[in-house]
């Protein structure tokens, strides 16, 4: 490989590998090229050594110092090298996207125990990339877009179930709007320090929709009818037994 580069990067990619599939030979003399958002970090033998920032670059021993030690290369040899080499984007992602699997049961300070459902986006940016490489690639063995984006979704589903739980002792789902809130600041702050020991920075965490399930929705719609009414649980009650008493008895037959 004379040219190595990554030209076509596509909006939503994390990580292109030069070549796809196995080494690639590399010579001392080839060019790599760096665009803007980009770190070209080399690899070899499970680990992230000598990287490359924006720009275009000679390789010389001077500036492959680790690869050189390792494999031992002479100056101004045209002895191709095996290597991989992994452009990673340092560009914002956006609109990341996590959700819980399914429904969660957790304490309300208000309507005791509620099932929900949570769903929502976060962005982050790869702010180490030579840590970034070792971590996804060197400890996971993952490079595509599909497999970080799984890999990172798990990251926050393992920490969302007890951050909900946490913040639920002190909100409630009758108050959605300051509940969204607080769940998005302390999934941001459980998550970081993960996030970071892979190289990223989690920068913003956000909840866009809490979604009670089907039994908690219908205790929600009770405890607003009861503020409609201005009666309290056993009033409520009571009013609605004499309800139904009264739609039996008007719905009776005669034989």
């Amino acid at each position: 490989i004379d040219v190595v580069e990554w030209p076509d990067q596509g909006p939503n990619e994390i990580v292109r590998r030069v070549p796809e599939q196995g080494q690639g030979d590399i010579r001392l003399g080839s060019q790599v090229i760096v665009r803007g958002a980009q770190v070209a970090v080399f690899y070899r033998d499970g680990k992230a050594l000598d990287s490359f920032t924006e720009g275009r670059h000679t390789l010389t021993t001077a500036n492959l110092p680790l690869i050189s030690g390792l494999i031992g290369l002479a100056t101004n040899s045209k002895t191709p090298f095996p290597v991989e080499v992994y452009f990673v984007t340092t560009k914002d992602f956006l609109d990341m996207k996590w959700g819980t699997p399914g429904e969660l049961t957790v304490p309300d300070s208000v309507l005791g125990m509620v099932q929900l459902r949570a769903f929502g986006t976060y962005s982050m940016a790869i702010s180490d990339p030579i840590r970034f490489v070792n971590q996804i690639v060197g400890v996971q063995g993952i490079y595509t877009t599909a497999q970080i984006n799984d890999y990172l979704r798990s990251i926050m589903l393992s920490e969302i179930a007890s951050v909900i739980g946490g913040v639920m002792k002190t909100r409630s789902l009758l108050d959605l709007a300051a509940l969204q809130a607080d769940l998005g600041a302390a999934i941001q702050a459980k998550a970081a320090d993960d996030f970071e020991a892979l190289g990223i920075q989690l920068k913003k965490v956000y909840v866009v929709q809490v979604q009670p399930g089907e039994e908690t929705a219908k205790a929600i719609a009770q405890r607003s009818a009861m503020g409609a009414l201005g009666v309290n649980y056993m009033q409520y009650q009571a009013g609605q037994a004499m309800r139904e008493a009264a739609q039996n008895e008007g719905g009776g037959c005669l034989l």
